[in-house]
């Protein structure tokens, strides 16, 4: 079945936190979460089906920040294609080992570890990063994913409205080019309670800028606990003409790392659920499988917000 079809069944169920998970697991690396896919493809698979396992109908790629742009710290630019590839390969190897249902993979394409916006008002004569460049970064990453086999693309934890257009756009050129037409996420990441993004985007303004990309779905992730993020989930189910969704932290960082219990993080979106107002549901930094377990088992009778 195409997840597009799907969704107007039943709300999908994405998977939880990646780079939280891999810290707790222990792995010794350089911090760079993006390059495990070449070098640790074994702990990424199991992750991946520890999600599955405990109920996930989507997995999402470990290429958060495998783009040139990113990499360039770590000098490893020039391997950005080779990560996507192997981070769609390894999630779809274990999404084709769930023989009982559809699992299906989504590539991810973060924000960049540098902001257009920001460098724009900065005016920094030594910043050489434009738009094109971030573009040409994208599109790598992009044709990368598809080449590794996903059935979508997540751009997330959205931080810059410029920056999101250059993903949508890379994404729709590397499509052109693939002759693919896979969908399209995308999820925004809220700074505080004003509901705007790092930038000073609204959420009406970021949905506004990029809704002609014809998304499967709008939404937020990270930010804060979940409780705090309906409001907003409520703000844009009202505006946008696609599905919604939503993957929240486990509650806010504290000395300890997040410790919002799953049951909580589950009542917390059920309440959205109940109320009509979602599509697909998940978890981002902190959440685990047994938070996955417990937002499957909430939301399982509940049915998807109608667009």
């Amino acid at each position: 079945m195409d997840i597009r079809e799907a969704l107007k069944e039943r709300i999908l169920i994405l998977d939880g936190g990646m780079g939280t998970y891999i810290q707790q697991l222990g792995i010794s690396y350089d911090g760079n979460n993006d390059a495990l896919p070449l070098t640790h493809p074994d702990v990424l698979e199991r992750i991946h089906k520890d999600y599955i396992n405990a109920g996930s109908d989507i997995v999402c790629t470990c290429t958060f920040g495998a783009n040139a742009v990113s990499q360039h710290g770590y000098g490893m630019s020039d391997r950005c294609y080779d990560m996507n590839v192997a981070g769609a390969q390894i999630a779809r190897k274990a999404a084709n080992s769930c023989t009982d249902r559809k699992v299906w993979v989504m590539g991810s394409m973060g924000p960049s570890d540098k902001s257009l916006t920001i460098i724009e008002m900065m005016m920094d004569p030594e910043e050489t990063v434009t738009f094109d460049v971030l573009e040409d970064a994208y599109f790598i990453q992009a044709k990368g994913l598809i080449d590794g086999g996903v059935d979508g693309f997540i751009v997330e934890t959205v931080t810059d409205g410029r920056n999101a257009v250059a993903a949508l756009t890379a994404i729709n050129k590397a499509q052109q080019e693939k002759g693919t037409n896979l969908p399209v996420m995308l999820s925004a990441s809220i700074m505080n309670t004003s509901g705007c993004i790092m930038t000073g985007m609204s959420l009406a303004e970021l949905y506004d800028s990029v809704k002609d990309y014809n998304l499967m779905s709008f939404g937020l992730n990270c930010s804060f606990g979940a409780n705090e993020l309906y409001p907003f989930i409520k703000e844009i189910a009202e505006k946008a003409e696609c599905a919604i969704s939503i993957y929240p932290n486990a509650g806010l960082p504290t000395a300890h790392g997040y410790d919002e219990k799953p049951c909580d993080t589950a009542n917390a979106i059920t309440a959205m659920a109940n109320d009509g107002l979602i599509n697909l549901a998940g978890g981002c930094c902190g959440t685990t499988p047994d938070h996955i377990r417990e937002i499957k088992h909430h939301l399982e009778k509940i049915a998807p917000r109608k667009y």
